[in-house]
């Protein structure tokens, strides 16, 4: 009898101690899971700031700052940050390390001087530099056709260049440049006379006279005569066939 009282009480006791036991488990790791949630910040910005200020920063949140690098940014100075990671607003467990990489400024570029050199050789130069071509206008000059007669950025070291590029003004060439007259006997009337004027020169006179055996409209004859220089400013007559009366 007394030892199946002894047995009941130890069961009894012993189920206690495993409740307690449970009840401190459980107690301990809901009090861990605080202490771990406690110990995780808000990360700050530190973009834009200089190293110094930002470490001082990040200690004040009880975090810690390294530097992976530096790199070329067009739109932060040199000296200050300019990425870090984890970004700001994430959560970061305190001592844990934010890492910041550091502007270089602007990258420098050595626009080479391409003035007076052909728009080819001027643009391979520029290429092999490091200095995309971009605009290239075109103005009636007295310089060689082809001639590079203003580059934009100037010659020198930049860190501001367009996107699109460099910027080139080359010469066409003279306005009064000379032209060969072509052969136009045989051609259509019409089409000879669109082509004149498209290149600039000045059809003064068409004259239209029968002429046996050939369809109404064909040039019959022309003046200045085919392989004859001639300026734009110069006169161009053409006789042209049509129907016989």
């Amino acid at each position: 009898m007394a030892i199946r009282r002894f047995a009941i009480l130890l069961l009894k006791y012993g189920a206690l101690a495993i409740a307690l036991a449970f009840t401190a488990g459980l107690s301990a790791l809901t009090t861990m899971r605080v202490v771990l949630k406690s110990q995780e910040v808000s990360v700050p910005s530190l973009l834009g700031r200089k190293v110094p200020d930002a470490g001082s920063l990040a200690s004040k949140n009880r975090l810690l700052l390294r530097v992976e690098g530096k790199r070329n940014d067009p739109r932060m100075a040199a000296d200050l940050i300019v990425e870090q990671d984890p970004p700001p607003g994430s959560l970061l467990k305190t001592q844990r390390s934010v890492r910041v990489w550091v502007s270089l400024g602007p990258r420098r570029l050595s626009v080479p001087a391409v003035e007076g050199e052909s728009l080819r050789s001027g643009r391979l130069t520029l290429e092999q530099a490091g200095v995309n071509v971009g605009r290239v206008l075109e103005v009636t000059n007295a310089a060689e056709e082809g001639t590079i007669l203003l580059q934009r950025p100037p010659a020198g070291e930049t860190d501001r260049l367009a996107e699109e590029g460099a910027s080139l003004l080359v010469s066409r060439g003279p306005g009064n440049r000379d032209f060969v007259m072509p052969d136009l006997i045989g051609r259509r009337a019409d089409a000879a006379i669109t082509w004149l004027r498209e290149a600039g020169l000045n059809v003064t006179d068409v004259t239209y006279k029968p002429y046996l055996g050939v369809e109404p409209g064909v040039v019959l004859r022309q003046t200045p005569p085919s392989g004859y220089r001639v300026t734009p400013q110069g006169a161009v007559a053409l006789d042209v066939s049509r129907s016989a009366p």
